[in-house]
């Protein structure tokens, strides 16, 4: 699966407050680098992780499911088959947790895209700790002409909720102490932020396995 964020999230986990309380700052004067900080620290923390924190929409494509491709030779035809495929008939999803999906629509040969009924399929996110999919129910039905590549369009909703106090507090912990480290060496973040100022330890935990 290949996805793009099209939607940020409307807040941080963590506040500018509670960074420069952390780092004892009571001026004004570094407010915007500070809040760039904690904006970089999130999103060093989500990519450690393969989560998403605070709720944003992510556009995301899916290779074909059940197609058939081009031969390998005379008789035997190739499935359109990729990582992000289950065995069962679901998408698998790219980031965790997932909240709900919006749209879904697939794309033909000649390109064009059609809406596809939420009655084929449901969202499957029981566990947070494993990457959500779209399930394809027993009696959906899949169109004939699907393109290989990119075939499905799957627009949804990633992470713990609205609100920073949905997301667990040692991800939060964890980016207070990443911004914190930005704060204090400039910027200058050789190999992992994560592990240089500690903060993989709490982080470790949410990190998605991937098989």
């Amino acid at each position: 699966m290949k996805s793009k964020v099209t939607t940020g999230p409307a807040s941080e986990p963590v506040s500018l407050a509670e960074l420069k309380l952390s780092l004892r700052i009571t001026d004004t004067a570094q407010d915007a680098l500070l809040t760039q900080y904690i904006e970089d620290a999130r999103d060093m923390a989500e990519r450690y992780t393969g989560r998403k924190f605070i709720s944003q929409t992510l556009t995301s494509y899916a290779d074909a499911w059940g197609a058939m491709s081009e031969e390998w030779w005379s008789g035997h035809r190739r499935g359109a088959v990729g990582y992000n495929i289950g065995g069962g008939g679901s998408i698998g999803f790219d980031y965790a947790p997932a909240i709900g999906i919006s749209s879904v629509e697939t794309i033909d040969s000649s390109n064009n895209e059609s809406a596809y009924d939420a009655s084929n399929y449901y969202l499957e996110s029981f566990d947070d700790d494993i990457l959500p999919r779209m399930q394809f129910n027993d009696s959906a039905t899949f169109p004939s002409d699907l393109r290989d590549s990119s075939a499905w369009k799957i627009v949804w909703t990633a992470g713990y909720g609205t609100a920073s106090t949905d997301v667990p507090s040692s991800i939060r912990r964890a980016i207070v102490m990443m911004a914190g480290f930005l704060y204090e060496n400039r910027g200058d973040c050789d190999g992992d932020c994560a592990d240089e100022c500690g903060a993989s330890k709490l982080l470790r935990k949410f990190k998605i396995v991937r098989g």
